[in-house]
């Protein structure tokens, strides 16, 4: 993840705590070598590798063996680097789609092993810093783009039959991020700014800017349809390129109905520093998981108030929440050494850990 004007919790890489103040030994050996990669109960763990060096990768974890089948699935596949800074994946059936930014790409595999789709077309070339891919259909797709620093972004409509773009939409807003798709639109989180474009899916075209609170990262969708997102604040600095409370701005969560997205619901977090991000939902869709101010919080989706207490006492590079047992996993990313990720139960009691590659943030599961 990079960025050179978002909130830390939304785009710069921050030096997490070191692992051994969770007094929690690793489950898997310093080397790990693949082994066949099941068919079922796998996670794959997206991870970014340095910047500027092709080294992003996909782990695969298996839930029932309780291993690491693969640090690095898609070149085991493939004999090839998957690219330079690898930010996402999508899953739309067995085709799995792994967004991969500095390369200007997403390459499309088969799951669970990664290898190349057998397709005439097996990577989705024409994009300007590709970040998120959601799916309306096993035909359409949508994909957000940076498409340079400090401009407008875009949302790329993609044909999955031919894996070609077909359409380019330009965004009212810098660096979008994170999308979900419901009730017939697209609703994109531009991160750059305090707004949340609206695309018509049936026309793929903008219908709406809907201003929310600055830095918006992170959407997700609950049982009821509504659509929650997560507004990090902006983050300032002093003359010495540390944080300034003074100046930066509180996150934000706001949550509305699609078919009326101006009336909604807004929660404003207490802190101008605690840059709140990663919003997730668990299997049921009704409880909330997010980190803010160096913790993981869980809230339920009929909450009125934000929590104050966090259910895990510390901060995460990445996150995500099984949805068949509601384990939750955390990410956790040294600069020079290979990133982790640590289970937890529902109840937040650690559970095992794992290495992976570097910078991971994100898990899929499958």
């Amino acid at each position: 993840m990079f960025s050179k004007f978002l909130s830390p919790a939304a785009g710069i890489r921050v030096a997490l705590l070191g692992f051994s103040a969770l007094a929690l030994l690793s489950c898997d050996p310093e080397e790990t070598q693949p082994e066949p990669v099941q068919l079922t109960n796998n996670v794959f763990i997206v991870n970014e590798g340095n910047f500027n060096t092709p080294n992003g990768a996909v782990s695969i974890f298996n839930t029932a063996s309780k291993k690491v089948t693969d640090v690095d699935a898609f070149k085991t596949a493939n004999a090839r680097p998957l690219g330079d800074n690898v930010q996402s994946m999508a899953v739309v059936d067995t085709v799995g789609y792994v967004v991969v930014t500095q390369s200007n790409k997403i390459e499309v595999v088969r799951l669970p092993e990664l290898k190349s789709a057998k397709r005439a077309v097996k990577t989705i070339s024409g994009l300007k810093k590709p970040r998120y891919f959601a799916a309306l259909s096993n035909q359409k797709a949508y994909v957000t783009e940076w498409v340079d620093y400090g401009v407008n972004g875009r949302l790329s409509v993609i044909d999955l039959t031919t894996n070609t773009v077909t359409k380019s939409i330009a965004l009212r807003g810098e660096a979008p991020e994170q999308l979900v798709i419901a009730g017939g639109k697209v609703f994109v989180a531009n991160s750059g700014s305090n707004t949340v474009s609206v695309i018509n899916t049936a026309t793929d075209t903008e219908e709406t800017l809907l201003t929310v609170g600055d830095a918006p990262n992170s959407l997700t969708v609950d049982q009821n349809g509504r659509v929650w997102v997560l507004c990090g604040g902006f983050a300032g600095y002093t003359p010495n390129y540390e944080i300034d409370p003074a100046t930066s701005t509180k996150g934000t969560l706001y949550s509305f109905l699609p078919a009326s997205p101006t009336t909604v619901q807004r929660l404003e977090f207490a802190s101008t520093v605690g840059f709140p991000g990663h919003l997730q939902i668990d299997g049921s869709k009704s409880q909330l998981y997010f980190i803010y101010s160096k913790g993981v919080y869980r809230m339920s989706i009929n909450d009125k108030a934000l929590p104050t207490t966090p259910l895990i006492r510390r901060s995460f590079y990445g996150l995500g929440i099984d949805p068949k047992d509601n384990t939750v996993y955390g990410s956790v990313a040294p600069y020079t050494t290979a990133g982790r990720f640590i289970r937890f139960q529902s109840t937040g009691a650690a559970i095992d850990s794992f290495t992976v590659g570097m910078f991971p943030n994100g898990f899929i599961f499958y």
